[in-house]
């Protein structure tokens, strides 16, 4: 009896003290809220001139943003465009639709609480680049729709390189892993890759729009798999809604690759913007993927490891579905 009196009380004490500790914690203070105030949203419209007053076809503006008791920027660049936030206020964007348009740009600035303020401004940009003979080759033409398969009979369908900063006498080419024919599509754990359908359309006022069916199921790179809340330990396929359509803005490349050695390597320099974060099949965070060749019924691409950016991952596609039988 005296034990379990002396546990008792043992129990009400620390109950006491928790109880104690927990109202300390709610004294606490977290610090006074602040909203940003004196916001000034500020741009500049690269190559702009008496010549050129929306800019020299590029299609970058650059902005700065200022405010009292800001701690951070938010940019809805009104391109559908993914949001991007720069502690700074100072961001550079690239605008892609071909031609003269305006785009309605937002800045939201963040004080301390989590409260905002925000503004916009109107900037008309001028974009002179454009692929069209790409946006052909990819939906078919105007008005038109092309779906595209995993090359998963091809060696390198699916591979891994090194970037420059890693690699630099081999940046251009998977060299770090190149898949063997159906290598991925014999596995469990990864044939889900080999049933993609990649659907790329283009509409009569010429936008290009893309769409990945994946059938239910996505292949996950390791070390991507957190944003599904898994972790396989490997590359593995896990059920993944990809439904939904996304807009394909085309901007030419930023890589030097007149560095390249190899005189057979003739890049296209073309790279393709996704909105709402798509992807083509294998999910390594990037929705950019540059096409380094493409014909009418061939397509190889490569994007930059979203979380990881020295490696640079490879995928060819075909018109023509594998056969997986």
């Amino acid at each position: 009896m005296m034990t379990i009196k002396k546990i008792f009380n043992s129990g009400l004490s620390l109950l006491v003290m928790m109880t104690l500790f927990t109202c300390q914690d709610e004294d606490q203070e977290f610090g006074e809220i602040t909203t940003p105030t004196n916001l000034v949203l500020n741009f500049e419209v690269i190559g702009q001139d008496l010549m050129n007053p929306n800019g020299d076809g590029s299609g970058f503006v650059t902005f700065s943003a200022s405010a009292d008791n800001a701690i951070t920027y938010r940019y809805n660049f009104g391109d559908n465009t993914n949001v991007e936030v720069t502690p700074s206020g100072e961001i550079t964007h690239r605008f892609n639709l071909t031609g003269l348009n305006t785009y309605n740009v937002t800045v939201i600035a963040s004080g301390t609480g989590g409260v905002t303020t925000s503004t916009s401004v109107d900037v008309d940009v001028f974009s002179a680049f454009d692929d069209q003979e790409a946006k052909d080759f990819l939906s078919g033409g105007a008005g038109s729709s092309k779906i595209w398969y995993l090359a998963a009979s091809q060696p390198g369908h699916l591979g891994v390189g090194g970037t420059p900063e890693i690699s630099a006498d081999a940046f251009w080419f998977p060299s770090f892993f190149s898949a063997t024919p159906f290598e991925k599509c014999n596995d469990e754990i990864s044939d889900c890759l080999c049933d993609d359908e990649l659907t790329f359309s283009l509409d009569v006022d010429n936008q290009l729009t893309f769409q990945l069916n994946n059938n239910g199921q996505t292949f996950f790179n390791a070390g991507h798999q957190s944003v599904i809340g898994e972790d396989a330990g490997e590359d593995a396929c896990f059920d993944f809604d990809t439904s939904g359509v996304s807009n394909v803005s085309l901007a030419p490349t930023s890589v030097d690759w007149s560095a390249v050695p190899d005189p057979d390597f003739n890049p296209r320099g073309t790279v393709m913007n996704f909105t709402n974060d798509a992807f083509m099949g294998y999910f390594v965070s990037s929705s950019s993927y540059e096409i380094l060749s493409i014909t009418e019924n061939t397509l190889y691409v490569r994007t930059i490891d979203g979380l990881n950016p020295v490696l640079a991952w490879y995928h060819r596609y075909s018109t023509d579905p594998p056969d997986l039988d």
